[in-house]
């Protein structure tokens, strides 16, 4: 009974309330479209939750599924693998290939010592202001190819060894200093190596490796203008060498057949020696037919380089009211007594200098990825591309320019300047 009262009495109270306001057909149209695609959601999800498995299931099959991948491209014979490879004309290609897989990776490590033939090298660009050409903040560099100049990289050295100055390059490392210390940095993972500190401040402007990081009785060399300094990789001193009775501008340095040699600003080859003690001694070198002396009078920049085999120097010699530049190439013939002879023609190489690093580059079958044989690619700090100058091309003779641009420290263009390199680990 008492419960029959209390609904007669909520029935009465339900009565005494005023109705709500109609509500209006477009709120009605809304409000049963959201209820209906809300239905619809549910009903979606109920219907993939009952289909979709397990989490762990997913995983096991999502993992299953990459290892059959992964198996299924790591089963291709490695003779079949080494074609393919073989047939791709850009280094970028060889490392995407090489980050596949593992079993991927271990053959293009055998590939290595060959990676190198017949791909050109990678060209550093610094992202510099057009105008005032200094850093854009933060300091980066780019990297482009010549078999494939719209696809670029990026080199991975520290914003804050970048601001430091560029003593030289070396088998794809960047030597870096200071007044207070030498970072050798490499060119494309940014991997850092600093040798110990010097006893006393100096200021150094040129740097250079003896040979890959990696290969014994590696030696970095730093010069200033009274000595010369040498350390070796894993070492914990420096050597120092005095050489003010030579007076030479060391402008580079090179390892071929058991000798390192040094040249000189005025293309004097010198043997670098290291018993009894550390120091430098003049290889004589004769002109054939030519002479050193206008080059040195005249402010010509030289570099050097190997190429099939053989140890060829390279003169620059800007000139004129635009500064165009005249090329002439060299080779060290060992056949007698040894003297400097003039090349006329690469046959199926190209040769790759910038104005910055002191180590020029040779390349094998330009052909294969769309370059020029017989041909020296030249970049320069004003510009982000090279300049194709074909040997075989109509061109003034080097000893025919009268009055050269006088530019004595080709060698000493200040960093930010675009440079050609390998990878260190071609080495």
């Amino acid at each position: 009974m008492e419960n029959r009262r209390r609904a007669t009495g909520n029935k009465r109270r339900r009565r005494r309330r005023s109705p709500a306001p109609p509500r209006p057909a477009s709120d009605e149209r809304r409000s049963g479209l959201r209820d209906s695609l809300l239905r619809s959601s549910l009903d979606r999800t109920n219907r993939n939750q009952r289909r979709r498995p397990p989490a762990s299931d997913r995983t096991n099959l999502a993992a299953s599924q990459s290892l059959a991948a992964e198996d299924l491209w790591s089963d291709l014979p490695d003779l079949l693998l080494l074609s393919v490879l073989d047939r791709l004309p850009s280094l970028r290609d060889l490392f995407l290939v090489a980050s596949v897989c593992r079993s991927w990776r271990s053959v293009f490590r055998s590939y290595f010592p060959s990676a190198s033939y017949g791909r050109p090298p990678l060209l550093i660009l610094p992202c510099v202001e057009p105008e005032a050409y200094q850093w854009i903040e933060p300091p980066r560099c780019r990297l482009r190819s010549p078999s494939g100049p719209f696809s670029s990289g990026r080199s991975m050295v520290p914003s804050e060894t970048l601001y430091l100055t560029l003593l030289g390059s070396s088998y794809g490392q960047l030597i870096f200093g200071n007044r207070v210390g030498v970072v050798v940095a490499d060119a494309f993972t940014g991997e850092e190596l600093r040798p110990p500190i010097l006893p006393e401040s100096h200021r150094f402007y040129f740097g250079a490796l003896t040979g890959p990081l990696s290969s014994p009785g590696s030696h970095l060399l730093l010069c200033d203008k009274q000595s010369l300094f040498l350390w070796q990789v894993g070492s914990s001193s420096w050597k120092e060498c005095s050489f003010e009775q030579h007076h030479f501008f060391i402008i580079g340095v090179m390892a071929f057949k058991d000798n390192i040699f040094v040249l000189s600003s005025s293309e004097t080859l010198y043997s670098l020696q290291f018993s009894p003690s550390l120091g430098v001694k003049e290889f004589t070198v004769p002109w054939c037919g030519e002479s050193s002396s206008w080059a040195v009078a005249f402010g010509s920049c030289s570099r050097m380089v190997e190429c099939d085999g053989k140890l060829m120097l390279i003169r620059i010699v800007p000139f004129g009211d635009e500064i165009d530049l005249c090329f002439a190439v060299y080779s060290l013939d060992f056949s007698g007594q040894p003297t400097w002879s003039k090349v006329d023609n690469l046959g199926d190489w190209a040769l790759f200098i910038d104005m910055k690093s002191n180590f020029s580059i040779s390349c094998a079958h330009p052909g294969r990825w769309g370059g020029r044989s017989n041909c020296i690619y030249h970049v320069d700090r004003l510009f982000d591309d090279w300049h194709e100058f074909p040997l075989d091309a109509p061109t003034r003779n080097i000893a025919e320019i009268e009055h050269p641009f006088d530019f004595h420290n080709l060698s000493l263009i200040n960093w930010p300047s675009p440079i050609w390199v390998y990878p260190s680990m071609l080495y």
